[in-house]
């Protein structure tokens, strides 16, 4: 064999095992923002309409989530989590720095850049929620999901783009960034080790100990995952009865969650604490409460393949 063919068939065959190992990555990227929508977004303005499209060309990124904007306005990326920068309370935390860094560079190689308001319009700081487009309209959560440096989160009944978490299950499988094992941060926290001295965002996981019910609202207790000196969890999954009656899993009923009990769970989301009541704690109210705004973040479910 001649050297020359010898030398294409080489680099036909690296060729072929590169496409290979990078089509999972490459299946899982979110689309671009169609070119009508670009040509057609309008610059912000202090009233943005749901699912139309802004274009912004004066910005501050925060942190790898959230922007600034001229006139007090702030964004925050409304389909995704990093890790938290440093305040007077708490250190930074572990990729915060890295999520910044990664969104900043993105954006700053354009002059513009694109946000679609979403659905639930504001958080509870008031910022607006967004998803955000680069000037080349690639998504910038997807960048950031795509290189482990943020979680997929559901912030509202509607739900995420399925390929940003299919992003993470890569990221997750390749141990990029947040999931780089062993890897603290990420991990999925026994729900008997929390304490109201660790809050925010997390993974949890426990076994459902017990079912009770708002007249809008169920909660979830939870029990450690193992048997830690007996000490007892603090912490519930809140669920809207409206979200699980609407759900392939058609629970409307206070005996189908029972069916629960005994069986592991694991879930993503804020975990917040309150004060109870003697009398609160008396009817076994839970301090802890996680608030599932979608089953996504219900990651390992009872009774399905889940998880």
């Amino acid at each position: 064999m001649s050297p020359i063919k010898h030398t294409f068939r080489l680099s036909l065959i690296l060729w072929c095992a590169l496409a290979f190992f990078i089509s999972p990555m490459a299946g899982a990227q979110c689309p671009v923002l169609p070119a009508q929508m670009m040509e057609t977004a309008k610059r912000w303005d202090d009233q943005p309409v749901v699912g139309r499209t802004y274009k912004v060309q004066s910005w501050y990124v925060q942190d790898g989530d959230s922007l600034s904007l001229a006139g007090g306005h702030r964004l925050r990326l409304g389909q995704i989590n990093t890790t938290e920068m440093a305040t007077k309370k708490q250190p930074i935390q572990a990729f915060a720095q890295q999520g910044k860094d990664q969104l900043k560079q993105l954006l700053s190689k354009h002059q513009a850049i694109y946000v679609q308001l979403l659905p639930e319009e504001k958080d509870h700081y008031g910022r607006w929620l967004v998803s955000l487009y680069d000037g080349a309209v690639n998504s910038a959560e997807g960048a950031l999901v795509d290189q482990g440096l943020a979680y997929v989160i559901s912030m509202n009944e509607q739900g995420v783009k399925q390929c940003l978490w299919q992003q993470e299950a890569m990221a997750q499988k390749l141990g990029l960034g947040l999931w780089q094992a062993p890897s603290s941060i990420a991990a999925v926290r026994n729900v008997a080790t929390l304490s109201a001295a660790t809050g925010g965002f997390m993974r949890v996981g426990g076994l459902v100990a017990d079912v009770s019910e708002s007249q809008q609202d169920w909660y979830i207790s939870l029990a450690g995952l193992e048997d830690l000196g007996g000490f007892k969890s603090q912490v519930a999954l809140k669920v809207s009865k409206k979200l699980l009656a609407a759900s392939t899993l058609n629970i409307i009923t206070e005996a189908q969650l029972e069916k629960w009990i005994g069986q592991e769970v694991t879930a993503r989301g804020w975990l917040t604490w309150r004060r109870l009541s003697k009398k609160q704690r008396k009817k076994g109210f839970k301090s802890g409460v996680m608030t599932l705004y979608h089953l996504d973040m219900l990651e390992r479910i009872p009774g399905t393949n889940a998880g």
